[in-house]
């Protein structure tokens, strides 16, 4: 998420002394000290409001750590939709290996810890070349990695979508996030149940993934450039019992930095990946 430009004071300032220019000497170099000091206030305004500008960017820089990532954006459904994740100045474009001949998809394991009553389940999860190749190519890199192991599901909105994806080791997560990737066109729906990664815009997926629960799906999505990779095939009642209590408390540019170390003390009771496996 053109008029024309105002003149600038120094072109104002030279019109106020030329239309003075009929009267005496003494008057004009009256005029001209007016100018000067009025432009002066100006710049003087100018530079304060550059300064505060500065301030908040640093501060901004250090809650986040870089830049601000967005995730689906539902504000005609319910409000604050947002993700923050920090990528480095230096992040390379991933083009993505040849794209997978259709049906060459994996089924992904997910263990589930730290579910509501203290529940734990098993999630498999289909995924499908044939609707977004590049995207699936990073999903099973990060699996074989073991990149998921342990990672905390950070922002759970109720019959929207979980969200997860950020590592719970800083070293890492700062690898992944200059693994940047091209975009993959939508060519399957965000209906219930399909995995799909969170981007900042155009040509931006890095690791941060969600699940849409909504039980009538998230349509909407599809024309936001939100491509999904795969589909839960089993264990979508496992999904529907991640933990919600901390909504979307966690603060993401303190998870990139700090990792679990952060979400253990501050947000214990996170719903996490105990371990992934790919078949």
């Amino acid at each position: 998420h053109k008029s024309k430009s105002a003149p600038s004071l120094r072109s104002m300032h030279q019109r106020g002394t030329l239309s003075s220019s009929s009267s005496t000497s003494s008057n004009s170099m009256t005029t001209i000290k007016k100018g000067s000091k009025s432009e002066q206030q100006s710049y003087a305004k100018i530079a304060a409001i550059v300064a505060i500008l500065i301030i908040a960017a640093v501060g901004f820089y250090a809650t986040t750590g870089g830049d601000y990532y967005h995730a689906p954006k539902v504000a005609q459904v319910r409000s604050s939709s947002k993700v923050v994740d920090t990528t480095d100045d230096d992040v390379s474009m991933v083009e993505g290996k040849a794209a997978p001949a259709a049906g060459e998809g994996r089924l992904i394991t997910f263990e589930l810890g730290a579910l509501k009553d203290g529940a734990t389940g098993t999630v498999t999860i289909q995924t499908h070349p044939a609707w977004a190749p590049i995207g699936v190519a990073q999903f099973h890199e990060l699996v074989d990695s073991g990149f998921f192991d342990g990672c905390r599901f950070f922002r759970v909105l109720p019959n929207f979508m979980v969200q997860f994806g950020i590592s719970g080791d800083p070293d890492v997560q700062k690898k992944w996030r200059g693994k940047v990737l091209k975009d993959d066109p939508v060519l399957s729906s965000n209906k219930r149940g399909t995995l799909t990664f969170a981007t900042s815009g155009p040509n931006s997926r890095t690791s941060q993934m969600f699940i849409n629960t909504n039980t009538k799906g998230n349509k909407f999505l599809d024309g936001q450039g939100f491509a999904p990779i795969g589909e839960v095939i089993s264990g979508m009642e496992y999904v529907d019992l991640i933990n919600d209590e901390y909504k979307e408390k966690p603060g993401q540019g303190k998870i990139q930095n700090q990792g679990n170390k952060y979400l253990e003390a501050e947000f214990p009771r996170l719903s996490h990946i105990v371990s992934s496996k790919s078949s």
